[in-house]
């Protein structure tokens, strides 16, 4: 009888030991935000990790920050996503120039581009987000704007840009189609220019890039806002070689980020919330 309620005490430490050891591994793996179904489908090749090389250059996407640091939205996502896959991430960096040839040429594993006709050819995106312009005004909209609001106020572009050569036209054309008064237009070299002659009331608002207007709208915390309607012209996204099979591990990893909450949070922080996807693309399908 004592021998039999040992034997059924030792059995329940050992039940608990291993339970207590799944629990460990558990915690470990929601501490390290993996998705176990997703880390099964890494290639080999990306097992020790995944490499992106960027242009430091552009901000929000990648650039250097103050204390010497490489950071912006790109490689929020590209650490999200290789959380998501329990891989490696490193980010190098290069001149533009020489960024495809050495991801074709298997020095680096991808970066981050718009998304276009002439690089799929030889390359497969995972499409993070929509590109195009939004309206940036002073916070709290306070002349009530919006894309197709804008006859008869003034508003900034910069001189040369397609917002200027290609919008701008389109939204003139609206408002006169409409019987409005024409929208009153003013160039400038820059967005640094644009966001000072929005700030002093010299324009009422601006038509710039998403991420770049979304960039000053985090630098001036509470100074400026984009109205809700943008306009939207494609699609960018992580470039990968022809058929690298990581290529729509990285769309499902993304589709995790979505129904986490982690993808619409890291376009918020960029305030770009605007241009984000309902569902994961590959090569915009």
């Amino acid at each position: 009888m004592t021998k039999t309620i040992h034997s059924i005490l030792r059995h329940k430490r050992q039940i608990l030991a291993v339970a207590a050891i799944m629990a460990s591994c558990a915690a470990v793996q929601a501490a390290d935000g993996a998705d176990p179904s997703l880390q099964a489908q890494v290639p080999e090749a990306y097992k020790n990790g995944l490499v992106g090389v960027y242009d430091p250059q552009y901000p929000p996407s990648y650039f250097i920050d103050d204390s010497g640091k490489m950071v912006g939205y790109v490689l929020d996502f590209q650490a999200a996503l290789t959380t998501k896959l329990g891989i490696g991430s490193t980010a190098e960096q290069a001149k533009f120039a020489g960024i495809i040839p050495g991801i074709l040429g298997g020095r680096y594993h991808t970066s981050y581009f718009h998304d276009t006709p002439e690089r799929r050819e030889k390359m497969d995106f995972v499409d993070v987000h929509q590109t195009g312009t939004v309206v940036m005004v002073k916070a709290g909209n306070p002349d009530g704007l919006d894309l197709n609001e804008l006859c008869g106020h003034t508003v900034g572009v910069v001189s040369g840009a397609h917002q200027q050569l290609e919008l701008m036209p389109k939204l003139q054309k609206e408002c006169s189609d409409r019987g409005e008064p024409a929208i009153e237009e003013l160039a400038f070299s820059g967005l640094n220019e644009g966001s000072l002659a929005v700030r002093t009331g010299r324009i009422q608002g601006w038509l710039g890039d998403a991420p770049s207007v979304g960039y000053i709208i985090k630098q001036t915390e509470n100074v400026f806002a984009t109205t809700p309607t943008p306009y939207l012209t494609g699609y960018s996204g992580f470039a990968f070689p022809k058929g690298d099979p990581i290529a729509p591990v990285i769309r499902d990893a993304l589709g995790a980020l979505m129904k986490d909450g982690s993808y619409i949070k890291i376009l918020k922080d960029w305030h770009m919330e605007s241009m984000a996807l309902d569902a994961p693309l590959l090569n915009g399908e």
